[in-house]
């Protein structure tokens, strides 16, 4: 005869779920940024990590356009440092929970799986459509930007001509906007009605106005 507690005694104990890997984490954080938090049970700092660099790539594309300076095009690249910096310390302080609570391996496989098709689709939307479309507006901004300088530096001729102080040779630039993007401009025709410039700017084009 077999008493209950001779069958509970015979029983195996449940296998503890083997922790994951520290390696295959950051490999992860570094393939699909913030993948890795799901790797170790927690999906809210990967969507928040998603949301992070992407709000970082933003506005180092907006402040950069703006501004000229390529500094901020390093916002993104802190973030992802910052991001490795903050996987590193979860997982110590998740280790000391031996993992848990935690998420079923084909739920981890799934979200990160999804992470995978959405990165290469929105890749796949940044290089078709959205990067071109950027690179076509700043360049009609700075055509925009030129040709208000040339109208500039146009209408400074014709004031120094009404005061008799126009000549052939350089244009007077000392009052112009945007002056510092011109690296040359010259007058000819001082001496008549319509007088002309030729505006070149550091981006190598030449305006000539009329």
């Amino acid at each position: 005869m077999t008493w209950p507690e001779d069958t509970l005694r015979s029983t195996p104990a449940p296998k503890p779920r083997k922790a994951p890997s520290l390696a295959v984490g950051y490999l992860l954080n570094v393939l699909l940024p913030g993948a890795g938090f799901t790797y170790v049970g927690l999906v809210g700092w990967h969507v928040g990590w998603v949301g992070i660099l992407i709000a970082l790539n933003l506005l180092g594309s907006v402040l950069v356009g703006v501004t000229s300076s390529p500094v901020f095009g390093l916002l993104p690249f802190l973030g992802w440092v910052t991001q490795l910096v903050h996987f590193g310390r979860t997982y110590a302080a998740r280790a000391e929970r031996n993992f848990q609570p935690d998420l079923d391996s084909g739920m981890k496989i799934g979200l990160i799986a999804g992470h995978a098709v959405l990165n290469f689709l929105l890749v796949g939307v940044l290089t078709a459509v959205l990067i071109p479309n950027l690179l076509g507006a700043r360049t009609r901004a700075n055509d925009a930007g030129e040709r208000a300088a040339a109208h500039s530096a146009y209408m400074a001729a014709v004031t120094a001509q009404l005061d008799g102080k126009l000549l052939d040779g350089p244009c007077p630039l000392e009052d112009v906007p945007g002056n510092e993007r011109i690296t040359r401009c010259t007058v000819s025709n001082a001496d008549t009605e319509e007088p002309q410039i030729n505006v070149t700017f550091d981006s190598g084009h030449t305006l000539r106005l009329p």
